[in-house]
This record gives C-alpha cells, sequence and structure tokens, in this order.
C-alpha cells in the first residue's frame, strides 16, 4: 500500500505538471497510517463495471485488483461464506467492509499456515522439510502454476507436480514431492473444515468464473506491473481478461532477488512461458494475434544495471550476497549483470551487540533521553526490521519519533543511507 500509495503521489505530480501547474504541491505520504491494503481504496469501487474516468489511470494493488475482478463477476468468490459474513451485515457494515473483515480472519498466510497448520500434519511427512518450502510448493506449483487453473480444477494431480522434479532443476526429489502432496490434502481437507481459504483460492475462483461468464467490465489499454516477482503464474495471467492489447499493452518490472512475498517461487523465464501459453496462444487461436500475416512476438527483456540511489559500498555488499544466491540456488534466481552506482560510499557497518544488550536503546536511548526526539531521524530515514513481531518491539522503544517498517511495508520505497 506505501508504494502504491508513493507511485499515485507522482501521477498526481505528473499531471499537475502536465496542465502547467509547477507548483511543488504534493500529497503528503503519511506511511505511519497506511497501513491497511484495502482500506487505502475505498473511494474506488470493488468493479470494473462503468468505473468513472476520473479514476484513470488506475494505480492500485494486486489485491485491490482482486477485489475488483470478483465485482466484477457475476457470482463473487465470498458468496459461498455469506453465512460467516452475515454478522457483519447485521451490524450495518458495507458488503466491502464485511468482506474485508473477513478476509483478515479467514485468509491462510504463511505465518497462519506454519503456526497453526503446520503443527497438526503427520510428522512423519514433515520430517527434514521446512514448513516454508511446503507452502512455497503449494502456493507457486501446486495450485499457482497455471496448468492448475485449467481445467480450472485449482491444482495440479499428483503426477504433474511430480514430474517437476524432472522438469525444473530442483532439490526436491520424486520422495519428497510425494510427501509434499500428501501435506497439500492434508492441509486442504483442514482448510476446508475450518472454513477457511488462502489466495490461490480465490485466484483459481475468479478464473473459473471469467471462463464461465466472461468478463463485461471495462478494458484497459495498457497494464503497468512493478514488483512482478512477487506473483504466481495464476496471479499474472488473470491480466488477460482486462487488457487485449498483447503486442505492447503490458510492462512487468521486477528483480527474482527481491522476492518477499511468503510461498512465491519466481522465474522470468516462467513469466515468459507464461505469456505464450496463456497470452499469445490463446489470441491467435481467436485470430486477434495475427497482424498482417504475422505472428506477434514477445519484445527482449532489458536488465537495468545503473543504480542511480545507492551508492557503491551498498552495492558492492549486495553483489557478494547475490554471488552466494547463484552458487548455492541457481535454479531460483535469475542471474543479471552486477549493478554499478554512480556515487562512490563506505560499505554498510554491521553493529553486535552483547547478548544482554538492547542495541535500539544504546544507539536511540541517550539520543532521546537527552534531546526529546531521535536526533536526524527525518521522514526521508527508516527503522527496518523483518516482520511484525519485531516492528512492534521496535516501535515501542521509540514511539513516533522514527518510522519503523517491515521489509514488505518499504518495499519500493526511498530513504536516505543514516
Amino acid at each position: 500500500p506505501k508504494l502504491c500509495s508513493a507511485i499515485k503521489d507522482h501521477i498526481c505530480r505528473l499531471k499537475r505538471f502536465g496542465t502547467g501547474d509547477v507548483s511543488d504541491q504534493s500529497s503528503i505520504l503519511h506511511m505511519h497510517d497506511i497501513m491497511d491494503d484495502l482500506e487505502e481504496f475505498t473511494e474506488i469501487p470493488d468493479s470494473f463495471c462503468d468505473l468513472p474516468h476520473g479514476h484513470y489511470p488506475l494505480t492500485i494493488t494486486y489485491r485491490k485488483f482482486l477485489m475488483m475482478l470478483d465485482g466484477t463477476c457475476q457470482t463473487s468468490f465470498f458468496d459461498a461464506f455469506y453465512g460467516e459474513m452475515k454478522s457483519s451485515f447485521e451490524r450495518g457494515h458495507s458488503r466491502s467492509r464485511a468482506v474485508h473483515t473477513f478476509i483478515e480472519l479467514k485468509e491462510v498466510t504463511y505465518e497462519k499456515f506454519a503456526t497453526s497448520y503446520w503443527p497438526r500434519f503427520n510428522a512423519d511427512l514433515t520430517k527434514k522439510i521446512a514448513a516454508s518450502t511446503v507452502f512455497t510448493e503449494i502456493i507457486s506449483h501446486i495450485k499457482g502454476a497455471y496448468q492448475a487453473s485449467r481445467p480450472y480444477t485449482g491444482k495440479l494431480d499428483r503426477q504433474d507436480y511430480v514430474m517437476l522434479a524432472d522438469k525444473r532443476i530442483s532439490s526436491l526429489n520424486n520422495e519428497m514431492r510425494d510427501r509434499i502432496y500428501d501435506i497439500f490434502l492434508e492441509y486442504e481437507s483442514m482448510k476446508c473444515t475450518a472454513r477457511e481459504f488462502d489466495l490461490s483460492d480465490f485466484v483459481n475462483s475468479l478464473h473459473s468464473s471469467l471462463v464461465s461468464e466472461g468478463y463485461n467490465g471495462d478494458m484497459v489499454d495498457f497494464v503497468y506491473i512493478d514488483e512482478v516477482q512477487d506473483l504466481t503464474m495464476t496471479q499474472i495471467a488473470l491480466l488477460k481478461y482486462v487488457c487485449m492489447n498483447i503486442k505492447e499493452g503490458f510492462l512487468f518490472a521486477g528483480d527474482t532477488a527481491q522476492t518477499i512475498a511468503r510461498g512465491i517461487d519466481f522465474r522470468f523465464e516462467d513469466i515468459r512461458s507464461l505469456f505464450y501459453t496463456a497470452f499469445l496462444a490463446e489470441t491467435e487461436a481467436s485470430n486477434e494475434g495475427l497482424k498482417h500475416g504475422k505472428r506477434v512476438h514477445l519484445s527482449d527483456m532489458f536488465q537495468l544495471s545503473q543504480n542511480f540511489r545507492t551508492h557503491c559500498g551498498i552495492l558492492r555488499m549486495a553483489q557478494s550476497i547475490m554471488s552466494l544466491l547463484y552458487f548455492f540456488f541457481p535454479s531460483s534466481v535469475d542471474k543479471l549483470n552486477p549493478e554499478t552506482g554512480l556515487v562512490h560510499g563506505e560499505a554498510p557497518v554491521l553493529l553486535e551487540s552483547d547478548n544482554d544488550e538492547n542495541a535500539i536503546m544504546t544507539i536511540f536511548g541517550e539520543s532521546k533521553s537527552k534531546h526529546g526526539n531521535l536526533h536526524g531521524f527525518g521522514a526521508e530515514q527508516v527503522i527496518l526490521v523483518r516482520d511484525d513481531a519485531t516492528k512492534k518491539q521496535i516501535t515501542d522503544l521509540v514511539g513516533k519519533q522514527a518510522l519503523v517498517l517491515t521489509i514488505v511495508e518499504c518495499k519500493g520505497l526511498e530513504f536516505q543511507v543514516w
């Protein structure tokens, strides 16, 4: 949501500049308050039907895109859960708010999978396999591969999934994939009993509805996707329904080394294959992909190796980490040319504290007690943490004197080096 809001701010400034307004009256990005993916877009209807022109260019998160597709279909994915949402309707909440509340309670994220589901699986199946590995296989391959949405069963069958061991370079052999598929079946049974769902259920339901009903919403001419590496193939394939400009209507930007979404196993070669099988092939089958007797071909991929926002010291450290990823996980990361910077700088400083020492209090405690604030921490600086639990701990210490974000929340935003 924060990245999306930042992009919207830049678009607003560009539109003002286009009308001759050169004043620097950019909207203020209150990053302390932008915390919710769906609440941030309440002014945009949950439907692509007759969307007012004032909302274009439409700048939304992928989750908002899913909600709008769902609202465009005659049958909503959430209709099956009407009983669970009925109490919210009775309390006077709108459908949008009721659905949002339901998602918070019933969606199986990685955190819920690891804490609520994983301990209940057969121990013989989970032996020597990490919960994160299984979740990634379920979300990205068993339920997230494009084949899983055709013929819209929502999953690969066991044989097709196990055969991936031969088709895709992976550390998972046939025996391990068999066990993972057994875990998947247990997971689906538990999830059904609990009346819960994961994002792949939502996505595959949309595929099924759009095939059976057709898409009756507004069409767009161009689709620009940033951080595409955080999406599965079935999620990307939904874009074909809203844009028919196959030749030049899609632009995808991302970096597999920056994949932060749990359960995602992404490679750019997979998205190229997806375009040939899901976009070009289906379009050409209806004779819309043929232009003067010539087939439409995908453009080349471009590597943007010039970094304009990070100094060389940080880039060298990042490249050393990437070298390890290339060596130990060659099939998981697209190998790119090393990034180069325009500004020289020192390598980042690594601070190590004693076991009984709180590094945050050591660094900021004295400054706060002497000056009443954290001197030097402004709107362009941030404390980055791994997860929400750590964020709460740090926020309790520093309050609102400094911006504290998780890696997920800060994705795509820029801050000054401190």
